[in-house]
């Protein structure tokens, strides 16, 4: 499950990409098949595509900065854990397939917020 702004040509658009692997069915919601970035702030994401909402959080803030760079220089911060508890829900029509909580996650963020309408 990504989120990223992506530059290409002059301009920057919000990119997504995931895949959901459920009960051998594959469900992909990317930007080129339609999917937005509907909400994200601190770690937490929700995606939607048509009839389809993916959605991850983090059940406490990362607190874990690192350097990262812009234009040659150390000056950005992002936020990560290469181990933390994350949950997850995914829902197509309406209908949870899914939702739980793993330890077995990890998290990379830049505080950057997409609000709700």
């Amino acid at each position: 499950m990504s989120v990223a702004d992506v530059p290409i040509a002059g301009f920057d658009f919000r990119g997504v990409i995931s895949v959901v692997l459920w009960k051998g069915r594959q469900y992909r919601l990317a930007t080129y098949l339609g999917a937005k970035a509907v909400w994200t702030q601190g770690g937490k994401i929700r995606i939607a595509q048509g009839n389809m909402e993916l959605e991850a959080w983090p059940p406490e803030e990362i607190k874990s900065p690192l350097k990262a760079p812009v234009n040659g220089e150390m000056k950005r911060t992002i936020h990560e854990s290469a181990a933390c508890r994350v949950r997850y829900r995914f829902r197509k029509a309406g209908r949870t397939f899914f939702s739980f909580t793993t330890d077995q996650a990890s998290v990379e963020y830049e505080r950057i917020s997409v609000r709700m309408p």
